[in-house]
């Protein structure tokens, strides 16, 4: 494989490209929090802005900013741009 394509498997990478980009991110207690990522380092700490707390496909809580350990994540979702 060439090393362009294995740096874009890199999820920091992928992470960083996505930045100011809506997306949803799945916790590891089962709470999903989607808002537009605004921060995020190597360790996966991240930054959401205009966060929102889902309840399935509807918005139960809205927060704006919001720091989510990267211990935290479950998976990352990038949402297209409606």
């Amino acid at each position: 494989m060439e090393a362009l394509a294995l740096e874009s498997l890199i999820p920091t990478k992928m992470l960083a490209k996505a930045l100011n980009e809506i997306v949803a991110i799945r916790l590891k207690d089962g709470r999903k929090f989607k808002g537009r990522l605004s921060r995020v380092d190597t360790f996966m700490n991240l930054t959401l802005d205009d966060a929102e707390l889902m309840d399935g496909d509807s918005v139960s809580t809205k927060y704006g900013p919001v720091f989510i350990r990267g211990n935290n994540i479950l998976y990352i979702q990038m949402i297209e741009s409606e």
